[in-house]
């Protein structure tokens, strides 16, 4: 029976350089996500340090006001 499709023989340098361009796209999906958590991560810091030098909410709770 033959085959369809003819095996060919893929040589490990091409195998080699296959693996490398997949890691260098990684890589620099990686770097985009590292970008974009610090962002979020500074963003959060930023937020919190406002947060803390905001006056003081002033409750009225009006069961007690209304005895």
């Amino acid at each position: 029976m033959n085959r369809l499709v003819p095996q060919k023989r893929i040589s490990v340098r091409e195998i080699l350089r296959r693996a490398d361009r997949i890691a260098g796209d990684i890589n620099v999906l990686l770097v985009v996500i590292a970008i974009g958590l610090a962002t979020l991560d500074a963003t959060f810091f930023v937020s919190q340090k406002v947060v803390d030098h905001l006056p003081p909410i002033t409750r009225i709770d009006h069961q007690a006001t209304a005895q």
